[in-house]
């Protein structure tokens, strides 16, 4: 990616022409044969934005010679919900009570309709609602937070959470601030949801009056995601063909792109279901169909929050800003950010964390850098600051996706997997100074 006379000139103002920062296309952490190889593996990483927090895969807690955790920033993606889109849930099922009017159905497709018209009846009324699982999520995080990071959350120490305006990103706060007031008397925790903090929830809402504005960006491929699907994955048709006896009469005046990615978002969303509701269509796809279904969906997704990253760089802003105050003020405790999976994603990229801000030659090659299941249900992004026992010494702070080690870029780490504030809070700066 070329920077920009402007950008250049942001960064010469902020210090930071002495930081090795590499922007050009650089070697990511997996090889395109290895995702899919992993994904393949794990049906759960084929859901994609439906895969679900994995605790048993989280890096031990750490803590450098000589420090103590004192401060923990965090911006979290709701707990499991119900599907997002009630047309996840109908969608299909009407195309179905259709094609048997129509006498357009196979035995297959008869057996499917039966089984999501009583699945419907069960979901109908929760569209977009946290599950008992989701709650639940979010209860154990704060749980592993504060046994990870006692320190944090002793005598004096403040949290101050606050949430999107979504009902189930404001349960998820709920949940880990009832949970994390419990196990931390001593810790003041004060929880906000409203205008005020949009920056700092979901700044890439269009309603948002205190919106970022920024440069222009193309997007770097040709193709429409209509056309990735036709092209990457033709046989899409097939699976259409094994519910309708002519699935180009049952799809017709639809998008298929949507028809095929409502049918990949119901199978993923069972994952987050609580055992009462959930019922099994993973047979919609086949293993290796249902892969290539994660290849279009993020694609998809990455064509979504590309041009997000300028609104969403206000979460970044927020984050330092009250870090600083923090480090001034010798304080502890923790500011916690409940959203959502676009603006997660976006954070990534904004920050090029794990190469994410890496975009290859071709659409083919994009899940090689870029991956939706790194923002599953609950998933997080955590930065863990420590404080030395030496008078003067610098902060040390560890970058967690998902409670594993996460590297910023090029940017070389100061000791093991640690950077110093300074590092850390310039890199961003700098990151965010080309997307406003």
């Amino acid at each position: 990616m070329k920077i920009g006379k402007l950008v250049l000139r942001a960064a010469l103002a902020l210090g930071l022409i002495a930081i090795n920062i590499e922007l050009s296309a650089g070697n990511a952490g997996e090889t395109q044969s290895s995702v899919r190889e992993i994904v393949a593996a794990d049906r759960i990483k084929a859901s994609g934005l439906d895969a679900v927090y994995d605790f048993d895969a989280v890096s031990p807690a750490a803590c450098p010679k000589g420090y103590k955790p004192f401060y923990i920033s965090h911006y979290g993606r709701h707990g499991s919900r119900y599907a997002y889109a009630r047309e996840t849930y109908t969608d299909l099922l009407e195309m179905l009570q259709k094609a048997e009017q129509e006498d357009n159905i196979t035995e297959y497709g008869k057996s499917l309709s039966l089984r999501l018209a009583d699945f419907y009846e069960k979901v109908r009324y929760r569209v977009g609602d946290l599950t008992d699982k989701g709650w639940n999520q979010q209860k154990r995080m704060a749980g592993k937070m504060h046994s990870d990071y006692p320190r944090a959350f002793g005598k004096g120490s403040h949290v101050r959470a606050c949430a999107s305006g979504s009902i189930r990103s404001i349960m998820s706060m709920t949940s880990f601030c009832t949970e994390l007031s419990r196990i931390a008397p001593k810790t003041e925790i004060i929880a906000h949801q409203g205008l005020e903090y949009i920056q700092a929830t979901s700044p890439n809402q269009g309603t948002n009056p205190f919106r970022f504005k920024g440069p222009k960006f193309d997007f770097p491929y040709a193709q429409s995601d209509e056309e990735f699907l036709r092209s990457f994955f033709p046989e899409y048709i097939d699976v259409l063909g094994r519910m309708f006896k002519d699935p180009s009469k049952a799809i017709e005046g639809k998008s298929h792109l949507w028809t095929m990615d409502y049918m990949y978002m119901l199978v993923g969303g069972m994952n987050s279901l609580d055992d009462d509701v959930r019922n099994d269509f993973s047979d919609i796809f086949t293993s290796e169909e249902y892969v290539k279904m994660w290849e279009v969906d993020n694609y998809l997704r990455f064509g979504e929050y590309y041009k997000y990253r300028t609104s969403c760089s206000a979460i970044f802003v927020d984050m330092l800003e009250k870090a600083e105050k923090v480090i001034a003020a010798g304080g502890s405790g923790a500011d916690l950010r409940f959203g959502h999976d676009h603006c997660l994603m976006t954070l990534l990229m904004i920050a090029d964390l794990d190469h994410f801000g890496h975009f290859p030659e071709t659409p083919e090659e994009l899940s090689q850098y870029y991956q939706t299941y790194r923002s599953p249900m609950a998933g997080n992004l955590q930065f863990i600051f420590y404080r030395s026992r030496r008078k003067g010494a610098e902060p040390l702070v560890r970058v967690l996706l998902n409670g594993q080690d996460a590297d910023l870029g090029d940017l070389a780490h100061s000791e093991s997997i640690y950077y110093t504030w300074s590092d850390l809070r310039d890199y961003l700066r700098f990151r965010i100074a080309m997307f406003l």
